[in-house]
């Protein structure tokens, strides 16, 4: 250790409670090689009564102690040390535990063995928070400051980004599209500025007209991105709320890699709803544990300046979130991949649909869909496309089928009266799915299955289940949710989630 290490006068006091000699000698050395006071104790009643004797800055806990479980602990715990920092560090705890504890302000929950580096920049980055906030409460502040060593020191589990595609070639597409594909001049032109935003930890807002597949195109930018050994979540207006997205971005207290948030539909937020983005953007009260763990992209068919400027949307939120945005062009301005997007979404209807060929286009159906104006953009042409194959009786898809299919999502447009509805249902978790206990690595954007038959074909390795549901009760965009990869039967997630959210819910109302 080097003689500015050994002379620091250490700038917190922590508190470890674990009942395993082994693991907490090893969290006492990490931590007080690191520069911080620590006090560590194998029972819970010895440790209340050390802090009853002396503040605590923070505590790493064990959930499976003598006398009494972790949870109940901390709840004793807090009435002595209400604002005191909390890290749970456990082989027992399970995926709607750790969503429990979530809700309750846990600031970091890690499975046994935890990474030492890991750990200790959790630790870093919460105490760094709790200082910023003391100082800037009256007569609060921090006993000393933070070591140059660890101020600002953790990024993880923003990682670099490994080799990847080379830099690309102007006049050319910038990375292989996957999912919205195109070769034109303009679809190249946007595929250079999806590409110099990237790897920007930045929230990215993404605009369009409705009807924009703006799910597909941030699941291509992940996949270029250093985000794309992370898990994906997809979240719509009409289900952002706080307990649905604790539920979305559970798969973030799992993973080594930062994820992605998407979120579609920004400009139907409600004003409540605005305020839960605000939370969310901050990582404050219960989305502290999933602070820099996923970088937000939003999605937005309207231009949010308009709807701020009415007051339609909060103006400070929106100068917040606009900092770095990218247009995304309407389908009649890339009208040169028009038949490209056809081909692939025949396809993909056809794959939907178990034992049928994807038919062929006549010569005179690919000028008449060239022809459209395409004002419900790509959601309209997979609709109309979805209606044509559906009532198509031959091996070809011709003017006559198309015009009729164009009648049919142009009347439900109208009863609707709004652009193109899509029909989907809302993402569910573990729908006949099982969980495994809290150690499983969360879905990956290379292994999540693409849900709703109206999107592009997915990689090969992808599962393509049609889901009909109704119309929804406004505008939504194409949804994949991460969902977890089955394993035993014995374990019910599902019923077990629901449980456990009821519960946090009682816990929190008290």
């Amino acid at each position: 250790m080097s003689d500015a290490a050994k002379t620091f006068s250490p700038r917190a006091h922590v508190l470890v409670v674990e009942d395993s000699s082994v693991f907490r000698e090893m969290q006492s050395l990490l931590l007080g090689q690191a520069g911080y006071a620590v006090s560590g104790h194998e029972h819970p009643q010895a440790a209340l009564t050390a802090a009853r004797q002396r503040k605590f800055d923070l505590v790493i806990i064990d959930y499976e102690l003598p006398e009494m479980n972790g949870q109940q602990f901390m709840n004793e715990l807090r009435k002595i040390l209400p604002d005191i920092a909390i890290i749970f560090v456990s082989g027992s705890l399970t995926l709607e535990l750790a969503i429990q504890l979530s809700r309750q302000g846990v600031a970091g929950i890690f499975n046994k063995p935890a990474n030492p580096k890991t750990l200790l920049e959790k630790i870093n980055e919460t105490l760094s928070r709790t200082i910023s906030r003391d100082a800037a409460l009256p007569g609060k502040g921090s006993s000393a400051p933070l070591p140059a060593a660890h101020r600002g020191s953790s990024n993880l589990p923003f990682v670099p980004a490994p080799i990847g595609p080379i830099e690309p070639v102007a006049g050319e597409v910038a990375y292989p599209p996957r999912y919205f594909l195109g070769r034109c001049d303009a679809f190249c032109d946007f595929s250079h500025r999806l590409w110099k935003v990237r790897d920007f930890r930045a929230m990215l807002l993404l605009q369009g007209e409705t009807g924009t597949p703006f799910e597909l195109i941030a699941r291509d930018l992940i996949a270029i991105s250093i985000f794309r050994d992370g898990p994906v979540m997809v979240c719509d207006a009409e289900h952002f709320d706080t307990p649905h997205l604790i539920e979305i971005l559970a798969p973030t207290l799992l993973s080594q890699d930062a994820g992605t948030l998407i979120v579609t539909g920004v400009e139907l937020l409600t004003a409540a709803q605005q305020k839960v983005l605000q939370t969310l953007i901050t990582s404050r009260e219960v989305f502290l544990p999933f602070a820099r763990r996923f970088r937000l992209v939003l999605a937005a068919a309207a231009h949010l300046s308009d709807l701020a400027d009415t007051g339609k949307f909060d103006e400070t939120l929106f100068y917040k979130i606009s900092s770095l945005t990218v247009d995304v062009p309407a389908l009649r301005e890339l009208s040169g991949d028009i038949l490209l997007h056809t081909r692939q979404l025949l396809d993909q209807h056809a794959k939907a649909k178990e034992g049928t060929r994807s038919p062929s286009l006549s010569t005179d159906a690919a000028l008449w869909l060239e022809a459209q104006e395409w004002s419900g953009n790509y959601h309209e042409l997979s609709c109309l496309l979805q209606h044509a194959v559906a009532k198509l009786s031959g091996p070809e898809l011709d003017v006559a089928a198309l015009e009729v299919a164009f009648e049919t999502v142009a009347a439900e447009a109208q009863l609707a009266r709004k652009p193109v509805p899509v029909a989907r249902s809302r993402p569910q978790f573990a729908v006949e799915q099982t969980q495994p206990p809290f150690a499983m690595r969360a879905v990956s954007p290379q292994a999540a299955p693409v849900v709703a038959a109206l999107t592009i074909a997915p990689p090969p390795s992808a599962i393509i289940t049609a889901t009909p549901a109704p119309a929804p009760s406004r505008p939504s965009s194409l949804s994949v949710p991460s969902i977890f990869h089955p394993s035993y039967s014995a374990y019910d997630f599902s019923k077990r989630l629901k449980e456990s959210l009821a519960a946090a819910e009682t816990v929190a109302t008290r």
